[in-house]
């Protein structure tokens, strides 16, 4: 295992630590660690898998397992690297997707390089650690929860021929922009508050949310309630949940809109969405939005794409046991599987 802390800077360079294998890449606004797994013996098509955690501190649910990185990266034989993104109160949106986005970067610039584009320096210091890094990788995204957010987001905006081929979501929350549903076992469900929690805390400003890189299925189609405004909310806004306003909320409720479809991707712009399975909890708070996410996602595939015979089948639902379906180690290892199998075929 290897770790990369990165900040994004107008200069940049990478260095071996003193022999233990942890690369440091320093470029200057935002500190960003991330970590790197590699498969046992190694082979030049390994493709790599970019991993998004959670968004919940691990005493936020309850969940016996997790070593993810090394249960993809042996089941998936693939180079897989956590994009440790931040987000919390301190850390609201847009920074999660600025982080996954300059961690996406620098994985293309410096795990993936063209040879005719390699720095001579920084190629030779990261083959040292990762010797079977080759140029032209083939890459997958996977993530659950809010991590499952930024995955779909990632999967949907850089999906070009060399970027994004194949996309594991894990009851994803899709839609911020929508209210929460309370569950039968709200008491209980630990989940749900920790998601709820995340919800009111995550946006420093009410239209964050209405943002598709924040709300991926807004891609889609437009929202589904009006974007609040300081005359309706006051200067501080934190949404309803569920109707019930919050401590900082003047409103009742939000403001239901008629919904259209919007067209994604846009003509001429090279993307193809990758093949995509979405995980759901048959009692996941936020299970509607991500099926309605790989409805319309399909629906744009078999709409827009070029060659209508190979838009069939693109995206899949699987619903995971358990109440909630959060993904364990039996769960990573058939997603690993399923991701391998992805990003190998021709």
């Amino acid at each position: 295992m290897a770790d990369v802390h990165s900040s994004e800077s107008s200069s940049s360079r990478t260095r071996q630590a003193s022999g233990d294998g942890i690369i440091h890449h320093l470029l200057s606004l935002m500190s960003l660690q991330m970590r790197i797994r590699n498969p046992p013996k190694p082979t030049p098509d390994a493709p790599i898998i970019i991993y998004l955690p959670c968004g919940l501190r691990t005493d936020e649910h309850d969940r016996p397992f997790h070593n993810p990185l090394n249960t993809l990266a042996l089941s998936a034989h693939a180079t897989v690297i956590e994009i440790g993104y931040r987000l919390s109160p301190k850390s609201p949106y847009p920074k999660p997707i600025h982080d996954v986005i300059a961690g996406y970067d620098w994985i293309r610039k410096h795990l993936s390089p063209s040879p005719n584009k390699r720095d001579v320096d920084s190629y030779s210091n990261t083959k040292q650690a990762f010797p079977s890094l080759q140029p032209e990788k083939r890459f997958g995204v996977c993530g659950e929860l809010a991590g499952g957010s930024l995955a779909a987001m990632l999967a949907l905006t850089e999906c070009n021929p060399n970027g994004i081929t194949a996309a594991a979501l894990g009851n994803p929350i899709v839609d911020w922009s929508s209210p929460l549903q309370t569950p039968v076992s709200c008491d209980s469900d630990r989940l749900y508050r920790s998601i709820k929690n995340l919800h009111t805390t995550s946006f420093a400003k009410a239209d964050h949310r209405y943002d598709p890189f924040a709300s991926p299925l807004l891609f889609f189609r437009t929202p589904a309630y009006e974007l609040p405004t300081a005359s309706l909310y006051g200067t501080s806004f934190s949404p309803a949940i569920n109707g019930e306003p919050s401590k900082t909320d003047t409103s009742a409720e939000l403001v239901p809109r008629r919904r259209s479809h919007r067209k994604h991707p846009p003509l001429d712009s090279g993307l193809r969405f990758p093949a995509t399975r979405i995980d759901v909890g048959p009692g996941f708070t936020m299970k509607d939005q991500a099926i309605e996410f790989a409805e319309l996602m399909q629906r744009s595939v078999n709409l827009y794409e070029e060659k209508p015979e190979t838009s069939r089948d693109r995206t899949e639902v699987v619903e995971r046991e358990g109440d909630n379906g959060l993904w364990e180690e039996k769960d990573v290892m058939e997603i690993g599987r399923w991701m391998g199998e992805m990003l190998r075929r021709d």
